[in-house]
């Protein structure tokens, strides 16, 4: 057990109790990459495990660490769909075997010092359930301090296909006040993978996930789900921490070089003031983005439209 004041959300040892699934819910497939966060990495798998979820796989990459993460990993083996464990290949690499291996019709993953929340598989899998024309869903996510407790919420209203390749959602740029689509809430079908070409970055260099989503968005809008569905920890030692800001230049040229309509800075800038003024501005000059909500009379997760800025 973890120490109680790093715990986010009360999971125990072992799974939810079980209780009768609701039908038809597809299979999911999460793969946590693991190397050298043993401090972290036990909480992350529990957050996975104690969901309760009926069709769960879930696929620890064991990458060669030295700081006690593959015993972690040993203790939980029996309650994992696969474990593979070599010598160091690097993110990229590790990754991509991993995303390879799952076999659900949903797929994510998961980094060794995040966490899901009690209710993100659940959430999940009913909106794919319920939304077979969605291929791909973005929630909102807590930020946590290194121990645990979450300090911030990241709540983006919805994300627009024009402003991703106009560099909108290029995190650590300077001109975009650090938007970003935030991967540890991000899920997508089996079928929208292998339309984007099946294959994860496999360079050391680990900007993947922004390049995965370029190569999403060729095939599928991404709808938001405007409630959290996962937790990044923030400390020190995380990619985003060292070497975050050497991923701008390559992102920029990734955009660049997609051949997809773009829009100027100047032109997103004005667009948004102009959304913040005058009479219905927001339907007139937003972006239009997709999302999906619950609808509480038909009891379902419904597609849906919303302007953003």
């Amino acid at each position: 057990m973890p120490e109680p004041h790093r715990a986010v959300w009360p999971w125990a040892a072992g799974p939810a109790p079980a209780s009768p699934p609701p039908p038809g819910l597809p299979k999911i497939s999460i793969v946590t990459p693991s190397y050298n966060q043993a401090r972290y990495l036990e909480e992350t798998m529990l957050t996975v495990l104690a969901q309760g979820y009926p069709d769960l796989e879930y696929i620890v990459m064991e990458d060669g660490s030295t700081d006690g993460s593959a015993a972690i990993v040993e203790r939980h083996r029996h309650r994992l769909a696969q474990v593979v464990a070599r010598p160091n290949r690097g993110f990229g690499a590790v990754l991509h075997d991993g995303l390879s291996r799952g076999t659900g019709e949903v797929m994510a993953w998961l980094n060794s010092d995040d966490l899901y929340l009690p209710h993100t598989l659940a959430t999940v899998g009913t909106i794919f359930r319920d939304c077979p024309g969605v291929d791909w869903i973005s929630g909102q996510s807590l930020l946590s301090h290194g121990p645990g407790a979450p300090v911030k919420m990241v709540a983006p209203e919805g994300f627009n296909r024009r402003l991703f390749f106009s560099g909108r959602y290029l995190g650590g740029h300077p001109a975009w006040s650090g938007r970003w689509i935030p991967q540890e809430s991000v899920f997508w079908r089996r079928s929208l993978w292998e339309k984007a070409g099946g294959h994860f970055l496999q360079e050391r260099l680990q900007y993947g996930d922004f390049e995965l989503w370029s190569r999403f968005w060729k095939h599928a809008d991404l709808h938001m789900v405007r409630l959290p569905l996962g937790v990044y920890r923030q400390h020190a030692a995380t990619y985003t921490s060292v070497q975050g800001s050497k991923s701008t230049v390559p992102c920029t040229r990734l955009l660049e070089e997609a051949g997809e309509v773009r829009s100027s800075r100047s032109v997103i800038r004005l667009r948004e003031i102009l959304a913040r003024i005058g009479g219905n501005p927001r339907e007139r000059f937003g972006y239009l983005a997709k999302i999906v909500d619950f609808d509480d009379v038909a009891e379902r997760w419904t597609p849906g439209l919303t302007h953003v800025s």
